[in-house]
């Protein structure tokens, strides 16, 4: 216990005295984070070299025992540890030149599974699993496993990384828990590299606590959640039983419900993964209205409560108490209406729709509808009603309204499409316009409609673009702050055009802002 103990405090000690010198560093190279219109709300730029400073802090905290010589290597330790080496290497850089030039996701994507390489080229791999009596083998497609297991932990961490001290405390959560169970199971290697992380990442939480001085970058989140994939295959995976499998996820419980949910969300609205929102568990506390530093506390103790599952796991052979854990965890959050609720209706009504078409009844309606409110206090329900309205004017077959307005907090997401009645026609057309404020997309309109309709395509395109630009309007008078009072009702009135001269032309759309309550 005294090497890991060393590694602890000397990783400390040396981020503590560093930091200072790296942050003044970054300064100077323009390493730093800039404040945007969109989802960084911070008022000055902030040092982005929290990855830098607790990489090199990790490896003087391991140094300095390797050097005391309280450590002893088994076979094969030293030939995987220049693996994770390397593989942290790759990752730190690509972190580095994302923090500076804004990678693109898909950039940092091929980085990430270069470094994943790295770890297989190692040896680093698991080829069975067993659960109670069964064992299941993985065969030549063993490989795909370490590739899922590490970009899951690479960007789960990464994507958790959005508020202060939140990857930071879950790091040293995670890394304590696994440090310990390579303490308890005389695997010291493994626990002197987790707890040179964890003293690391607890030197650096001192200028990263709210309201941060320092950030950790992508270089630092990818790093965190690499190490824990590598340490996490070397110490569990290979013992090729259920609770080994468990232990792991567990540890990483709340990174991977937050990325869970970020993706069941995204994928459900028809939005991209890699679309930034603020719908993450930091915002989603703060919508409760946590402070920073309370919502820290909150994040630290469901970390406990599962890292604490993980840990039992370990030691009972048990895989029940990982599973429980993380139930605990997503109950509490959910029925708490802290966070999960807008995914959690998301996948009800899909569910339902689903199953619902199967089980059409005489007399039902005519179309599937499904509206859910992910983020934000203004009544969008009274805007959707009325697109509704101007979709059956139109003869719309499909229409679906998409908010994403992270900068004014605001995500809502409907849509509603018409069944088909037996014999009709099938052929039809679709389109969608964006919707754009202060040079931002924060949504859009996608629509449908039958060839044979009473208006033309053209008609109904430029009725929706003359909707959409209304709501642009209302858009940008919230996020210059016009005295839009919180659960207004946002509505869209249908008026006839009679000044265009136009014989015959369609109705024209308009919204207007309606600040009684909802």
């Amino acid at each position: 216990m005294l090497a890991l103990l060393i590694s602890f405090s000397v990783s400390i000690l040396f981020v503590l005295g560093l930091l200072p010198v790296f942050a003044a560093g970054a300064r100077k190279v323009g390493l730093v984070d800039h404040p945007d219109k969109t989802r960084k709300l911070h008022q000055n730029a902030i040092p982005l070299v929290g990855g830098i400073t607790v990489a090199c802090g990790a490896l003087v905290g391991f140094g300095a025992v390797w050097l005391t010589g309280k450590i002893e290597f088994r076979d094969n330790d030293l030939h995987e540890l220049l693996g994770m080496l390397l593989g942290s290497l790759v990752i730190l850089i690509v972190g580095i030149l994302d923090d500076r030039f804004a990678l693109r996701g898909r950039q940092k994507l091929i980085g990430q599974i270069l470094a994943v390489t790295v770890l297989l080229l190692f040896g680093y791999g698991f080829y069975e699993i067993a659960f109670a009596t069964v064992t299941i083998k993985f065969g030549i497609f063993w490989f795909l496993f370490v590739y899922a297991w590490g970009l899951v932990a690479i960007n789960s961490v990464n994507l958790i990384d959005g508020a202060d001290g939140f990857a930071s405390t879950v790091g040293i959560i995670i890394f304590l828990a696994l440090g310990l169970m390579g303490g308890l199971t005389n695997d010291y290697v493994d626990g002197v590299i987790c707890f040179a992380f964890a003293g690391a990442l607890l030197g650096f939480l001192r200028y990263n606590f709210p309201p941060a001085k320092v950030f950790l970058g992508d270089a630092g989140s990818m790093l965190i959640g690499f190490v824990l994939a590598a340490i996490t295959i070397r110490c569990q995976f290979k013992q090729a039983s259920a609770y080994a499998v468990f232990a792991p996820v567990a540890l990483l419980g709340i990174p991977l419900i937050d990325t869970g949910a970020a993706i069941l969300r995204r994928r459900l609205t028809g939005r991209s993964i890699y679309t930034t929102d603020r719908g993450h568990l930091h915002h989603a506390m703060a919508k409760k209205g946590l402070s920073p530093r309370t919502s820290l506390l909150w994040v630290g103790f469901l970390t406990v409560t599962t890292a604490t599952g993980g840990l039992l796991s370990m030691l009972t052979r048990q895989s029940e108490f990982a599973v429980l854990s993380i139930g605990i965890v997503m109950v509490v959050l959910v029925v708490g209406r802290i966070f999960g609720v807008a995914e959690f209706e998301l996948v009800s009504r899909k569910a339902m729709g689903v199953f619902g078409s199967f089980l059409k009844k005489p007399g039902q309606k005519k179309f599937r509808q499904s509206t859910v409110q992910l983020q934000g206090d203004r009544n969008w329900e009274t805007a959707w009603e009325q697109l509704c309205v101007f979709a059956d004017e139109n003869g719309l077959r499909e229409i679906t309204l998409d908010v994403n307005a992270p900068w004014i907090h605001e995500s809502f997401h409907a849509t509603r499409r018409l069944k088909k009645n037996k014999g009709e026609g099938s052929e039809e057309w679709e389109s969608e316009i964006p919707l754009i404020s202060d040079q931002r997309i924060f949504g859009r309109i996608s629509f449908s409609s039958a060839v044979v309709n009473k208006l033309s395509h053209q008609e109904i395109f430029n009725n929706v673009v003359t909707v959409g630009s209304q709501i642009e309007i209302m858009v940008a008078a919230i996020s210059a702050s016009a005295p839009i009072q919180e659960g207004s009702s946002l509505k869209i009135q249908p008026e006839t055009n009679e000044d265009s001269g136009l014989p015959g032309e369609p109705p024209v759309s308009t919204i207007e802002k309606d600040s009684s309550p909802s």
